[in-house]
């Protein structure tokens, strides 16, 4: 008796700098529990095609032209489209990782991370689970120390 093969996680990645989007596109094809089904060299494009193709997974930047990544995040919740988010930055900021994680991104990454710490994260997402590179982990966790004290009454 055979056992069913899993569906392969259905991924979009969205990057504006060529080379950075291919070699995160030539990880994911080189994944065989992944389909790389579209790239987007900007946030609208993005949307647009998670739109038409409702990705499991899109791989974002977070600073694209036409749209944010974080745009592109805000639009997906908003119309309810089941596509999960990780984001992949150059610039780790405190208070951007703290709306991206309070957002509903999936994953939050520096664009530091390996090709397998990326496709990991992909896998992570896709099973519903948070996953934050360590770069950002103590930032996080400082921007709610941060909030809370500033939002607690004198």
């Amino acid at each position: 008796m055979s056992e069913a093969k899993a569906p392969r996680v259905r991924v979009l990645v969205a990057d504006d700098h060529p080379v950075y989007r291919e070699g995160v596109s030539r990880a994911i094809k080189a994944r065989p529990e992944f389909e790389l089904v579209a790239e987007a060299e900007d946030g609208r494009q993005a949307l647009e095609l998670v739109k038409e193709l409702s990705p499991d997974v899109a791989v974002l930047d977070v600073q694209m032209p036409g749209l944010q990544g974080n745009d592109v995040l805000h639009a997906i919740k908003r119309e309810g489209l089941p596509t999960r988010v990780v984001l992949l930055s150059a610039h780790v900021d405190n208070e951007t990782v703290y709306r991206a994680v309070a957002s509903g991104a999936g994953a939050y990454l520096s664009k530091e991370s390996s090709r397998d710490r990326i496709c990991d994260a992909i896998s992570a997402v896709a099973r519903g689970e948070v996953v934050l590179s360590s770069e950002v982990q103590a930032g996080l966790a400082s921007e709610i120390e941060t909030r809370e004290r500033d939002e607690r009454p004198g």
